[in-house]
């Protein structure tokens, strides 16, 4: 039941969403009519939404977003930012800020800022076949800074581009916050503290110091994605993808000498494609990674699976370990259909477009030796299921997944897509 309130209230608070379609009726008093073109949907300059979500880890949570496009007049500046609360405690706030043609005009800055607080996480244990019994409860309080500076080398239908990045992350880990012996049922009797049932990560150094990860990333991107409904302005945004795909090559390093605690490095592949099937309306989404971390890395900062982007059907760091590969596959079929469900009053700028019904897989694995990457073709986890998606004109994404695995099945609603 509380899941259908959600997506009911999902509907009705986006009815508020400034996202919508600009005025285009004439002045009063004017008789000249707008061409068509004219009368088409544009995003707003301002836009604030509050929105529901909710997640195996998060439990049902309520958060508010806003968004500032061609701030001041400059197109392509933009700035974000976000706020939620979630029944289980989670707080997070970020902030986004994007200043176009800086120091060139293929040159784009960007900075990230956030702050994250999640008291009760879930720990299994490190490798790819820790026991789902041997769950325990930690938490931890993050704040992340993140300044990027993108320059494209090639723009238009194909873009080549560099991203250069500096991570500033400093998280201080926390016992989990129940008391087993104490537990009224046989559920919470499981969930014990990290510190009783995972007692060599609850006293290593990480976990008792935390810790600051700082040092530079560079991104390689090839993007020759199409979009059904582009916002144009130059963003690196994509609102539905119906064909091409975008390659990426990411390398970090992480020091001790740059202000780390922790010296590591960090390399991942990732391939999207985006296959229409005939039309625009059905498209086949692939996407497949490759992560590898080398070094002293702490456990918080491992390749992990189960959540809303990897496999949808476990929980939030089910598997941890220093490599993985994944794999996904979505079939999305989308209808073109546009209509306002409520026609009256503020409600009637809502407008829903391509709805959508989506099956999809989820494939994949974490390893602790590189090695093992492709000498070991067992132990591999999976997920299938279905979703359903659409679209708030003109560009928010609203996603309903429910995934499901060898031990449960997971519901999520949320408001991006998975790849």
């Amino acid at each position: 039941m509380k899941k259908i309130v959600g997506v009911l209230a999902v509907l009705f608070l986006a009815g508020f969403t400034a996202y919508a379609q600009e005025d285009t009726e004439p002045e009063s008093g004017s008789t000249v009519e707008k061409p068509p073109a004219e009368a088409e949907q544009k995003e707003a300059n301002f836009g604030a939404v509050p929105y529901i979500f909710s997640g195996p880890d998060t439990g049902f949570g309520l958060g508010a977003s806003g968004l500032f496009r061609d701030l001041l007049g400059k197109e392509g500046r933009d700035f974000t930012f976000s706020a939620s609360y979630t029944e289980k405690q989670y707080i997070d706030f970020s902030v986004d800020w994007s200043e176009p043609k800086l120091l060139s005009d293929n040159g784009w800055f960007a900075i990230s800022l956030s702050y994250a607080t999640k008291p009760v996480r879930l720990f299994y244990g490190i490798g790819n076949y820790s026991d789902e019994e041997n769950v325990s409860a930690w938490g931890d309080t993050e704040y992340k800074i993140e300044p990027r500076y993108d320059y494209w080398f090639m723009t238009g239908d194909r873009r080549v581009g560099v991203k250069v990045n500096y991570r500033y992350s400093w998280l201080k880990p926390e016992d989990g916050p129940y008391d087993w012996h104490e537990a009224d049922d046989l559920e919470d009797k499981t969930l014990r503290p990290i510190s009783d049932l995972h007692r060599r990560i609850y006293e290593s150094e990480d976990f008792k110091d935390g810790g600051v990860t700082t040092g530079p990333g560079i991104l390689l991107v090839y993007d020759d994605r199409k979009d059904k409904f582009p916002i144009g302005g130059g963003r690196d945004e994509i609102v539905f993808p119906i064909g091409g795909g975008r390659q990426e090559l990411f390398l970090g390093l992480y020091d001790q000498a740059l202000g780390s605690d922790f010296d590591y490095q960090e390399y991942r592949l990732n391939l999207t494609y985006y296959i229409p099937l005939g039309w625009d309306w059905t498209i086949l989404g692939l996407r497949g990674q490759v992560q590898m971390k080398e070094g002293d890395v702490p456990f918080w900062d491992m390749s992990s699976f189960g959540s809303d982007s990897t496999i949808r059907g476990y929980n939030d760091g089910r598997f941890r370990g220093y490599d993985s590969t994944l794999f996904n596959a979505e079939l999305r079929q989308a209808f073109d259909v546009e209509f306002s469900p409520v026609p009256w009053g503020a409600l009637k700028q809502f407008v829903l477009r391509a709805p959508m019904v989506v099956l999809f897989y989820d494939y994949g694995r974490v390893f602790m030796d590189e090695d093992d990457i492709l000498d070991q073709f067992k132990g591999y986890h999976y997920t299938y299921g279905v979703g359903f998606r659409f679209i708030i004109s003109p560009s928010v994404l609203v996603r309903f997944d429910w995934g499901i695995s060898e031990e449960k099945m997971n519901s999520y609603i949320t408001a991006s897509w998975p790849f």
